[in-house]
């Protein structure tokens, strides 16, 4: 490499022809078919590793209670502490009194654990509203490969707005075991009749014909009015939302029921079902619709209500089917689907509860292990010029929302559902600008549950002869890290690994004591809820490390092309009205990643990538320190000067 940070041109060519042949074959074989893949509806494999949300209500004894360690917020939320625990050297481990793990290594050379510090959101001040729109995402549902017969119509905003309550129940009896929280769901008092509170045009949903009364009654505070139904808990004096509430503003949504007449009654006396009651009626519903595929995207849909923040969805009006003939499957198919959801829905919460940690998750879809930071314009640029290409065809918005849909499933289908359900509620158009500008979302136990890697880090630290007198740079950064060195407690928010190698005499001391080391890298270990006695054994709620899937968290350089069609001839010369050979996304990836490096002095023999104006870092020894903000990254972000304020603003705007 000539040039001190730029790749040459043959590298940065290839590159760009090799991303634009994989993004490419991600198209739909089918421009015309409009129907989504069946592995885009399966949410269930995120619950990979996931811990259950504030340690479930399964494995604590009935009747025990717990103090969780809460924090009230000055934006007004309310979070809980936790931490999770991360092996860095080849062991096993060991549960003790006086540390989360202690690690023991193989040979001399025992590192010990790292222990990252996370808050998540255990309640709001407001509730996300949600509105109908004729023009919103999916308003014709597309169907799904493999599904005939199921999920006519369109009922995605009732399951959308029954799976809000469903979570809210449950996060009333889970976090009902706390000694500090006063938990209550409670229906809203409605005045009138629903034909008085909504004098507009109605749409019917039909709940079937053998609903109760309780039943009635839930289904109309879910659908029919404005904050029909409060799931709550007072702390400290305040009260607080469930992150899932939500309020169906002027939906114009009644109800119906099949082979009856008999009008529906008040719920003011009606007591609030739990989450599993909830569930069935759920169930109920969707076996007598035959929904399947709607009802895990609606799921989805609503884990994004905390990172919504209290604003407002737009969600196609209901299209109402005749209901079909009940076949002989449906007695199992539709029923265990729901059981199973049921059974994952502390999983759920715990990563719906943590806003940053799926905005990670889906950026990680652009993630390529294999490219370094002086290459990533070449790597992302293909990838959004096929994505823009895509918004500019004269198809239909609902053409353009399946191909979309079909393509990031194709790159990445495990992770599908939650582009699917981002598409839904209209995440995805804010998610896909920021990564192609550039912005970079890191979660570290994101990461982990779902199983897919989101950054160069989590690879073991390359071996190297005993003689070696370099270290690759990524290897460097692995070590500073796995070591806590100065400066460098925390990881790089920027994903992409640094070029080039270090001589070891440059190499920090901790560096240089390790960099002939077999086995060491970051390795998930276990995830804790902190309570506020968590020095007591009896007291401490800890998820730990489930042994299954090995090969999900390596670091993938890309996914296979799909085998049901040749790749397609992909020339970057049909891409030229597309800004293909802008460096903005290499050099602002480059800047950040060594100005985590070299955050306290680079050495004399580096001077040239320093000085470079890509980098321009004229004192790296007088950098200021960083504030205190563990939880969003912002204050590391603050310190890559100059050309991250764009990127400081947006961490900011993002939490």
């Amino acid at each position: 490499m000539d040039d001190a940070a730029r790749p040459n041109k043959e590298t940065s060519h290839q590159t760009l022809q090799n991303s634009l042949d994989i993004w490419t074959s991600y198209l739909s074989a089918e421009p015309k078919s409009h129907r989504l893949p069946r592995q885009a509806i399966n949410l269930e494999a995120l619950a990979h590793q996931t811990p259950p949300f504030l340690g479930g209500d399964h494995d604590r004894p009935p009747d025990t209670k717990v103090s969780f360690a809460c924090e009230e917020k000055h934006a007004g939320n309310l979070v809980v502490n936790s931490r999770s625990t991360w092996r860095t050297s080849p062991s096993t481990s060991t549960f003790t009194s006086t540390s989360t793990f202690t690690s023991t290594s193989t040979d001399s050379c025992a590192l010990p654990p790292r222990v990252l510090s996370k808050q998540l959101i255990l309640g709001v001040k407001s509730r996300v509203s949600v509105e109908l729109r004729e023009d919103a995402p999916f308003a014709d549902w597309p169907g799904v490969e493999g599904l005939e017969g199921y999920d006519g119509g369109n009922y995605l905003v009732v399951l959308y707005l029954a799976w809000a309550y469903v979570l809210s129940a449950r996060w009333v009896g889970v976090l009902g075991c706390s000694t500090d929280h006063e938990c209550r769901v409670r229906y809203a008092v409605q005045e009138g009749t629903p034909s008085e509170q909504q004098p507009v045009s109605m749409v019917e949903v039909d709940i079937g014909d053998n609903a109760d009364e309780e039943e009635i009654s839930w289904w109309r505070a879910v659908l029919c009015s404005t904050g029909g139904w409060n799931a709550t808990t007072t702390y400290n004096g305040h009260d607080y939302l469930s992150p899932w509430s939500v309020s169906a503003k002027d939906t114009g949504l009644t109800l119906t029921q099949t082979q009856t007449t008999n009008e529906f009654k008040s719920q003011s006396n009606s007591h609030p079902p739990g989450s599993a009651t909830a569930l069935k009626y759920l169930s109920r519903f969707c076996v007598s619709h035959r929904l399947y595929a709607q009802c895990s995207v609606a799921l989805a849909g609503a884990l994004y209500i905390p990172f919504l923040g209290g604003r407002t969805v737009y969600l196609p009006f209901p299209k109402p089917a005749p209901l079909p003939e009940i076949k002989d499957d449906d007695g199992d198919t539709i029923p265990d689907l729901l059981n199973r959801h049921g059974e994952l829905l502390p999983q759920y919460m715990t990563l719906s509860s943590n806003p940053w940690g799926l905005r990670s998750i889906l950026h990680s879809t652009f993630f390529n292990a294999d490219i370094e930071c002086n290459l990533v314009s070449a790597w992302l640029n293909p990838a959004f010029a096929v994505i823009d290409s895509m918004s500019s065809r004269e198809d239909s918005n609902p053409s353009k929302e399946v191909a979309l849909a079909i393509l990031l499933t194709n790159r990445h289908p495990r992770l599908s559902i939650l582009w699917l359900s981002a598409i839904l509620t209209d995440l995805a158009k804010s998610i896909l600008r920021d990564v192609k500008a550039g912005m970079t979302a890191l979660d570290l136990p994101a990461s982990a549950w779902v199983g897919e890697a989101q950054t160069f880090l989590t690879a073991k630290v390359g071996t190297s002869n005993g003689d070696s007198i370099s270290i690759p740079r990524d290897d460097e950064c692995r070590l500073l890290f796995l070591t806590a060195s100065e400066g460098h407690d925390r990881p790089p928010v920027w994903t992409w690994k640094p070029f080039g190698t270090t001589e070891l005499c440059d190499t920090e001391l901790s560096v240089q004591k390790h960099a002939q080391c077999v086995g060491h890298g970051l390795q998930y270990e276990s995830w804790e809820w902190l309570t506020t006695n968590y020095d007591n054994d009896n007291d401490r709620l800890i998820h730990r490390r489930v042994e299954k899937n090995p090969s999900r968290a390596q670091n993938r350089a890309a996914w296979p092309i799909p085998q049901n069609k040749p790749p397609p001839a992909a020339m970057l010369d049909d891409y030229q009205q597309y800004d293909l050979s802008s460096q903005s996304l290499s050099e602002s990836a480059t800047r950040g990643i060594f100005s985590w490096l070299r955050s306290t002095g680079y050495p004399l023999s580096e001077r040239p990538i320093y000085q470079h104006s890509w980098i321009d870092l004229e004192d790296t020894d007088e950098e200021e320190p960083e504030p205190d903000d563990a939880d969003s990254n912002v204050g590391i972000q603050r310190s890559t000067m100059k050309v991250h304020m764009h990127v400081e603003g947006w961490l900011e705007g993002v939490e």
